[in-house]
């Protein structure tokens, strides 16, 4: 009988169970609930390789990096941040090829699912819903003309914030723009952007995002 990926990571995690003890339950299986002290380095370099492993499909890589992000700075367990991963990214998979916007409700959807999961494990009360739309929304106006510059898109990504982490002020509001940034250097370039100038972009960003969190 073949088994399932779902089954073998289970396993893998039950054995590494048995001989890691308190550790692997805490990074395997325990939510430590949403953090607010995160490491702004740590974040930017996991984003960075999050970005160029899409660029390289390395699908392996991305998922790892997308992982790694969620338990830095939402305190999820390894097994909760693949349940998170699977929705986010089917929603991803849909939206890059629906450019007429024809298939919104299943992208929603596919978002609602994964904050509402992300909510719980993070013992946060958000709006799923309102979520998914806020997530939704920076990704429609950045490839929407007139509606993509950094200024545009990273006041939408500080309305994510705000939802997120219940309240906005000024350095929310910068860590939005530099995420923006970041991000539209990274389209600039495609794979061979200045990879370390996004970094240090995405640096400035979380390290104004946890400013403005941590008040």
């Amino acid at each position: 009988m073949r088994l399932s990926k779902k089954s073998i990571l289970l396993g893998v995690l039950l054995a590494l169970l048995l001989v890691g003890g308190g550790v692997v339950w805490r990074v395997g299986f325990h939510n430590g609930g949403l953090n607010r002290d995160f490491d702004p380095s740590l974040l930017a370099a996991s984003e960075t390789r999050m970005w160029q492993a899409y660029y390289t499909r390395n699908h392996t890589d991305l998922a790892m990096e997308m992982a790694a992000l969620l338990r830095e700075q939402m305190g999820v367990s390894l097994w909760t941040a693949r349940e998170i991963i699977e929705p986010m990214a089917r929603g991803a998979m849909i939206f890059a090829g629906d450019r007429e916007g024809r298939r919104e409700a299943e992208v929603l959807s596919e978002l609602e699912t994964a904050y509402a999961r992300l909510g719980e494990a993070a013992g946060e009360d958000w709006d799923p819903r309102a979520a998914a739309r806020a997530e939704l929304a920076w990704w429609v106006a950045r490839r929407t003309p007139g509606q993509d510059s950094p200024e545009q898109v990273g006041a939408l990504i500080a309305a994510l914030y705000a939802l997120l982490y219940g309240g906005s002020n000024a350095e929310v509001q910068q860590a939005g723009v530099l995420r923006a940034r970041a991000a539209a250097l990274r389209d600039a370039g495609g794979p061979n952007a200045d990879w370390p100038a996004v970094e240090r972009l995405l640096k400035a960003s979380y390290a104004a995002l946890r400013r403005g969190v941590e008040r």
